[in-house]
């Protein structure tokens, strides 16, 4: 069975409306979200970084740091989410290679998009 099939069945999924903010840049963060349904657009400054959808995670970076979150989370439709804690991650990576191979993959991509933000601010 998947993560994400795992996931689906929790009973304490989290639900968004289009238009809500899941977090914001600057908050403390204690958890991280696996996206179950819909799509969560992640913006720093008002710049787009990209949009994510059923089974990426969000506000990985901010948990694993034990930082503060470095991008706003906004729901583009109705979202459904698993919110794990550091706990709930670790586990579920010792247990799932497919979602250790995930996690790493979203962090991959999200250093790709900063790099073309940094990229572009520089070429301006």
């Amino acid at each position: 069975m998947s993560f994400l099939s795992l996931l689906r069945h929790r009973k304490d999924l989290v639900e968004y409306e289009a238009g809500d903010v899941i977090y914001s840049k600057g908050e403390p963060a204690d958890t991280l979200y696996v996206i179950v349904v819909g799509e969560v657009e992640l913006s720093v400054h008002d710049r787009s970084l990209g949009i994510e959808g059923e089974g990426s995670i969000i506000g990985e970076m901010a948990l694993l740091e034990s930082a503060t979150r470095n991008s706003t989370a906004t729901a583009r439709s109705v979202v459904k989410l698993a919110r794990l804690d550091r706990t709930q991650f670790k586990k579920l990576i010792g247990e799932h290679a497919d979602f250790a191979l995930r996690a790493m993959t979203v962090l991959a991509n999200r250093l790709r998009a900063v790099d073309q933000l940094i990229i572009a601010k520089l070429d301006s």
